[in-house]
């Protein structure tokens, strides 16, 4: 009764075990790389109002030109040609600031964008790493309860010898 007893027991750990352990996986989980841009188009009210202002003081300018040539004077005429010169260069200085910090934070947002994939990258590189591990930790389980039983059978064997 005691060798059938240990007999059913050995059996019943080597089938636990043997079921127990995860189906053989030929390609590790990855990790997709899902990142998506993001859209860095936005500006700040202040840098909206500059451009309002600017554009103003443009469209402002233009009118004075178009009335001073209308009405013959020539000092007018070059006071508001100056007027609208200066008025011209500062709302092209306010458009070019404002496309370079769109284009900085595009770049940066790229940057951003980049290392999370370089991230990503050495995360799924440890995952795979890691389950390569467990992989033969398990293996390595099995084959020690499987010595095990075998040594609990002869065991069981020679106890009535």
């Amino acid at each position: 009764m005691k060798n059938l007893n240990l007999s059913l027991l050995a059996m019943a750990c080597g089938m636990f075990f043997i079921t127990s352990c995860e189906p053989k996986q030929e390609n590790p989980p990855t990790i997709e790389e899902s990142i998506e841009p993001i859209d860095t188009m936005e500006t700040s009210a202040s840098d909206n109002q500059n451009l309002e202002d600017a554009k103003m003081r443009l469209n402002e300018a233009e009118e004075n030109l178009k009335e001073a040539m209308e009405s013959g004077d020539k000092a007018a005429q070059e006071a508001a040609q100056k007027a609208k010169n200066d008025a011209q260069a500062a709302w092209d200085a306010v458009k070019a600031t404002a496309n370079e910090t769109a284009e900085a934070v595009k770049d940066g947002a790229n940057d951003a964008v980049d290392g999370a994939k370089d991230v990503a990258n050495d995360v799924g590189d440890a995952t795979k790493e890691a389950y390569q591990d467990t992989k033969e930790g398990v293996k390595n389980a099995a084959e020690n309860v499987k010595e095990g039983a075998d040594k609990a059978a002869e065991d069981i064997k020679n106890i009535g010898k």
